[in-house]
């Protein structure tokens, strides 16, 4: 009998900063995940040739590299059977037309695809994050001021920040939360969707919540984020979320991801390089 193997979920920044000849060498043995966000931010990259990106995407994966999804997909699963999303989280077919070619990733590189894209996924981060940290001001503002001084108060640094808001939201029950931040006809039976912290789509609700909540920190000190910063905070978020499935997250974002990652999930592993990720995560495949 084999030993459940420990997923590692790998970002934009461990995956540019890292030799790519040791990411796939790396992949040989460890069950390393690239997901469909990682898949859309070298499509859509600006600091690097999208098309190189693409192609070291496509070698990473063919290396032994997994593909999985994103939270839509998660989340809409969790809606239909009214059950958590389980542990694994690679998708084996879209793995396999990566491998061999059947699924082509070049055709996401058409502008008017990665421009659709881009105007969704900064759609949903302004209303998630921007217009939610907006309204929250406004209503505290001019119900009680005293909260937003509180919130003036709070440590400047990140990592202990997120660690009181989670410490805040954790004594919540989201199950209304959730049912009413979701199109109603992704779930199936309200009453049975996500009642514990053991759905992705909990901790969804949980990580877009600290998130806003920092945003409306940073609003009360005059320094609102805007739309382009708030769309990769987006991305971000989505890289932590499979943290609440998968054992370790590579990564070396040290602005949002990190702090993230360690606030949300204290008793997950975050690293920043594949030198810090223990013996034990070494799949034996055969």
């Amino acid at each position: 009998m084999f030993a459940k193997p420990k997923q590692i979920i790998i970002d934009k920044d461990a995956f540019i900063g890292i030799n790519i000849n040791k990411l796939c060498n790396f992949a040989q043995n460890h069950l390393m995940l690239v997901c469909d966000t990682l898949l859309y931010e070298c499509a859509t990259a600006s600091k690097q040739e999208p098309r190189d990106m693409l192609e070291r995407y496509k070698r990473f994966i063919k290396s032994g590299a997994y593909y999985c999804s994103c939270s839509i997909t998660f989340i809409q699963s969790e809606g239909k059977n009214c059950l958590p999303y389980p542990w694994f989280l690679p998708d084996l077919k879209a793995t396999e037309q990566i491998r061999t070619g059947e699924a082509c990733l070049d055709d996401m590189l058409g502008l008017p695809k990665t421009k659709g894209a881009f105007h969704s996924r900064c759609k949903v981060a302004k209303a998630i994050f921007l217009d939610l940290s907006t309204k929250l001001k406004s209503r505290i503002d001019l119900e009680n001021p005293d909260v937003g001084k509180k919130i003036k108060e709070l440590t400047s640094d990140r990592l202990e920040r997120y660690r009181i808001l989670f410490e805040s939201i954790d004594k919540h029950n989201l199950h209304q939360m959730c049912v009413h931040s979701f199109p109603p006809d992704w779930i199936k039976n309200e009453q049975k969707f996500c009642l514990s912290s053991g759905w992705m789509s909990w901790q969804l609700i949980r990580l877009t919540d600290a998130i806003a909540q920092d945003y409306y920190y940073l609003r009360q000190l005059g320094g609102g984020p805007g739309d382009e910063r708030a769309e990769h905070d987006y991305q971000d978020m989505e890289y932590v979320l499979l943290l609440s499935r998968a054992e370790c997250l590579l990564t070396r974002d040290e602005k949002l991801v990190k702090p993230l990652a360690k606030a949300a999930f204290p008793d997950k592993d975050v690293f920043s390089s594949l030198g810090e990720v223990p013996k034990d995560y070494v799949c034996h495949w055969s």
